[in-house]
């Protein structure tokens, strides 16, 4: 698990501290331009709204307490214990991640248009992306694991494309802050999922080998 955590950090680290080696981290052109399209692009009243519900779906400050509740219930009622404990670390570890790579990095927020929505600290990396792909991919994941499911997955992509879209829509992050928090939850979510999968085949293996049968 610490292997995993210092790999996405590394990911983060190494693609923000790239960056601001250029300068490109005041907003390359392109990615001015990109804003200045999202920008000229309003949306009608009732999707405007939903893009600034989308922040909802991508924070900890929403998703952290009903993780807890889940994994609670998951603990207590399913003895899905694995479970529960995996939600909550990939919950807490892309909480961590977020504010420490912004604080040290300190990049500017996007200066062409006003802020909107739900907006904290600096711009690298979006801690958004970094949420949605590392949770809801997990979630998308176990489910498939247990249940056969596949449409999770498809729900999962739905979520972080419109979370993505909304934040350069409401004028909050440059596109390579987007792109640097794909990468850093893609790389939580493989480095967690390993872990703790490579954890529970250990425990099954020790398991048959004492002849206990789930």
């Amino acid at each position: 698990m610490l292997i995993g955590y210092a790999a996405t950090w590394a990911v983060g680290w190494g693609y923000g501290f790239a960056l601001s080696r250029t300068s490109a981290w005041a907003g390359a052109p392109w990615e001015r331009a990109v804003l200045t399209w999202f920008h000229g692009h309003t949306l009608p009243g009732w999707l405007d709204r939903v893009m600034l519900y989308m922040t909802f779906a991508g924070t900890n400050l929403t998703t952290l307490p009903i993780v807890l509740l889940i994994g609670l219930w998951l603990w207590k009622k399913a003895d899905r214990v694995l479970t529960a404990v995996h939600l909550l670390v990939v919950s807490v570890g892309s909480l961590s991640l977020n504010p420490t790579m912004k604080y040290l990095l300190d990049r500017d927020r996007p200066n062409l248009f006003p802020l909107r929505g739900l907006y904290n600290w600096a711009s690298y990396p979006s801690g958004h992306a970094i949420l949605t792909v590392a949770l809801y991919f997990t979630i998308a994941l176990q489910l498939r694991l247990s249940r056969g499911w596949r449409w999770p997955f498809v729900v999962a992509s739905c979520i972080v494309a419109l979370t993505c879209y909304s934040r350069l829509y409401l004028a909050v992050h440059w596109p390579t802050d987007i792109i640097g928090g794909l990468l850093i939850g893609v790389a939580w979510l493989v480095g967690s999922w390993a872990a703790f999968t490579r954890y529970a085949r250990a425990m099954r293996s020790e398991r048959e080998g004492l002849g206990i049968r789930d």
